[in-house]
């Protein structure tokens, strides 16, 4: 009988000093704290995403050379004109209240094939326009100058060729006598180059 109490109560010992070398923080607690320090440290290496800020267009001053898809491009004056003379006794006369702001430039064709410099017609991806902004937001495309020889607009220049001209825009007065604050846009949809009309 003593016997079997001894070997009870060594068994029991053994038990208790078993029980008492386990960890003292429960497995699911360990395993949750684990799970949370392997979250936390995922979001500390993943950087918070950024907006990448979009590139600022650079704008030209008048004689500045650029470069523009397959042409040479340079805008060397601009003109507050009441009218274009085309001959001795010809010339272009805006409407009533309007005048002209003339364009002088310079383009040369570094492509394969012929090209009109300002097509009227085209596909927006691929053609080149121009266009005169205000600092109100007003815009206003080139106007026509049927038979001039020195406008540019819809002039067609052969590879490798150089042409000097103008492109006029017919604006309101009051538009014309803030040249300073008009921009000249040219290009595609997609690229442009940018002058200033100082």
């Amino acid at each position: 009988m003593r016997k079997l109490a001894l070997v009870l109560a060594c068994t029991f010992l053994c038990l208790a000093g078993c029980g008492s070398e386990q960890p003292s923080t429960p497995v699911k607690s360990t395993i949750e704290n684990n799970a949370g320090d392997s979250n936390s440290s995922v979001a500390a290496d993943t950087p918070a995403p950024t907006e990448t800020p979009a590139p600022v267009a650079e704008t030209l001053s008048l004689g500045k050379k650029a470069t523009l898809l397959d042409w040479n491009i340079c805008v060397k004056k601009a003109e507050v004109k009441n009218k274009i003379m085309t001959g001795k006794y010809l010339y272009f006369k805006p409407k009533k209240g309007n005048t002209f702001v003339v364009i002088t430039m310079s383009a040369k064709n570094n492509g394969e094939k012929a090209e009109a410099l300002l097509p009227s017609v085209g596909y927006q991806n691929t053609m080149i326009t121009a266009t005169i902004s205000s600092k109100d937001g007003d815009e206003f495309k080139p106007s026509a100058l049927t038979g001039y020889d020195k406008d540019l607009a819809g002039k067609t220049i052969e590879a490798s060729a150089s042409k000097k001209g103008v492109v006029a825009f017919e604006v309101p007065k009051k538009v014309a006598k803030s040249k300073k604050d008009l921009t000249l846009k040219i290009g595609t949809v997609n690229e442009s180059i940018t002058y200033t009309l100082k």
